[in-house]
């Protein structure tokens, strides 16, 4: 028997027989959150940047003030830093376009701050006092406009702007600085640092895959090797030809150039070359910078830096003329060297121990690469942020000489660095050894912080001690060193100890890693 086919009833929708759904669209579009916050940060920022601006200028205007012109710089530095914040926040075209203008306008400011006339003090008399830190600005300005620009043509105009500054930086900081040691000195070193920072921020704002920035580093290493075997033979030339000593140049002009010419070489090796040292170094600096951890040093740095510089300031202006060397009293205080102990801590202290808690360290050591390598780029990078955390505090003394008007000797402070860096390698050493041997970072920085105490009390046991002890305690504390090096009594020897510290706990991190293998 035949059956129907049973189909199913179509139902007629909610309108009716004739009723179709609605086409299908394109999504609508979605818009990006206003940043709200950040342009109110910026407009407080340019708020204090005014107040600080008219604060800095009263005094030259015969002008009355409420606010002196040193909270007049902290103010305008405040702000300054807000309006960077906000620079780098924000992406919307009209402010990065507005950004973008002002740091073109602060470097043909710091430019013409170099070449034009400065009253009585002739051609770049301003360069020092407006046109380094004019140039400062622009590289942070145009840097923050280039993380968010898209448009190819604005964007290789301003590389090309910034590389181009860079390159006239470096050339004439090499060339005058060899011809005039006047200006090495004091405008030259500080072409020479700019330069290094332009030709850098040109290099890593290039596209992924270009050929430039690749040619640019070996360019940089060219400059350095050459400008290194110069400023060497200049040195030696006395003793090869034997000529008198009024024309030694190895201090300061030649140690200045050599530090410069050898800072260079190690840059353009960290961008060129592929040895697994150098790619890890790089990878660590760059964990560095991406944690907070390293903006909060520096800022606490800083801050520190420019109390202690105030302190500093006052005691010389209430005290009246002051004996040379003067920076013993800028540097050795209670506060300058509590945080010199407490960095070396604080920057080791999850180098080892936070990969070995979050499991990433023996992800790391499955690549082609072994302990001694992970070590050493994890210590290399350490005493690199050291250095640079430090910086702050040299810059203050820039502001002394182009603010207070009268020279000083900055001769010590060429010993100081290198006693610094030593004793510096010795802490980063103790720190890195005590965080490859827990997993717990608070653990690491106090063993780390006991360490380095524990070399600090040696400073006072060596002022009590019997003869023969006194002159070891003397080759073990480093405070002993940094006076010696402060009043330009500086001898190599004492630097040993704490190169062989700094070797020994290196050494010693490299086989605690490798007694993994062991069991």
């Amino acid at each position: 028997m035949a059956t129907r086919a049973i189909k199913r009833k179509r139902d007629p929708g909610p309108g009716g027989p004739n009723w179709a759904p609605i086409p299908e669209r394109a999504p609508s579009i979605i818009r990006a959150d206003k940043a709200i916050v950040f342009r109110m940060l910026g407009m407080v920022g340019l708020v204090f940047t005014a107040v600080g601006t008219l604060a800095m200028a009263a005094p030259s205007w015969k002008m009355n003030y409420m606010i002196g012109p040193e909270w007049g710089f902290f103010w305008f530095t405040i702000g300054v830093g807000l309006l960077l914040f906000h620079a780098i926040s924000d992406a919307e075209i009209q402010y990065r376009r507005t950004y973008g203008a002002l740091g073109l306008v602060l470097l043909f400011a710091g430019i013409a701050a170099k070449v034009l006339p400065a009253g009585d003090a002739g051609m770049g008399g301003g360069f020092l006092a407006f046109g380094v830190p004019a140039l400062t600005l622009a590289l942070g300005f145009l840097l923050a406009v280039l993380r968010h620009e898209s448009d190819s043509f604005w964007r290789k105009m301003i590389l090309r702007i910034i590389g181009l500054t860079g390159a006239a930086m470096v050339l004439a900081g090499f060339l005058a600085g060899n011809v005039n040691s006047n200006f090495l000195r004091g405008e030259g070193l500080l072409l020479l640092i700019l330069g290094l920072f332009y030709v850098s921020a040109f290099i890593a704002m290039q596209e992924t895959g270009s050929n430039t920035g690749y040619r640019a580093g070996l360019a940089l290493g060219v400059v350095g090797i050459l400008a290194f075997l110069v400023a060497l033979f200049r040195s030696l030339r006395p003793a090869l030809f034997g000529l008198p000593a009024s024309e030694a140049y190895m201090v300061p002009d030649g140690l200045i150039l050599m530090a410069m010419a050898l800072l260079y070489v190690a840059l353009s090796l960290g961008i060129c070359c592929d040895w697994p040292v150098v790619v890890l170094t790089r990878r660590e600096l760059a964990a560095f910078f991406y944690s907070p951890i390293a903006y909060i040093v520096i800022l606490g740095f800083a801050v520190v830096g420019w109390l202690t510089f105030a302190k500093f300031v006052g005691q010389v202006l209430s005290s009246g003329p002051v004996m040379e060397p003067i920076m013993a009293r800028y540097i050795l205080d209670f506060t300058p060297v509590i945080c010199l102990i407490l960095i070396a801590p604080v920057i080791t202290m999850r180098l080892i121990s936070e990969e070995k808690r979050s499991g990433t360290l023996e992800v790391l050591l499955t690549a082609p690469v072994n302990e001694t390598s992970v070590v050493l780029s994890k210590y290399f990078a350490a005493c690199i942020f050291f250095t640079v955390a430090l910086t702050p505090w040299w810059l203050f003394l820039v502001s002394l000489r182009v603010f207070g008007g009268q020279p000083f000797d900055y001769r010590p402070l060429l010993s100081f660095f290198i006693a610094l860096s030593c004793s510096g390698a010795g802490f980063i050493g103790v720190g890195l050894f005590f965080s490859s041997v827990t997993k717990n970072q608070i653990i690491a920085a106090v063993l780390a912080f006991a360490a380095i105490m524990g070399l600090t009390v040696v400073f006072w046991l060596g002022m009590d001690a019997a003869p023969p002890w006194r002159e070891i305690f003397g080759h073990i504390s480093y405070l002993d060193m940094w006076i010696s090096a402060l009043e330009g009594q500086f001898a190599p020897r004492y630097l040993l100890f704490h190169v062989s510290l700094a070797v020994f706990f290196v050494f010693l991190t490299i086989k605690v890693l490798e007694a993994r293998k062991w069991t």
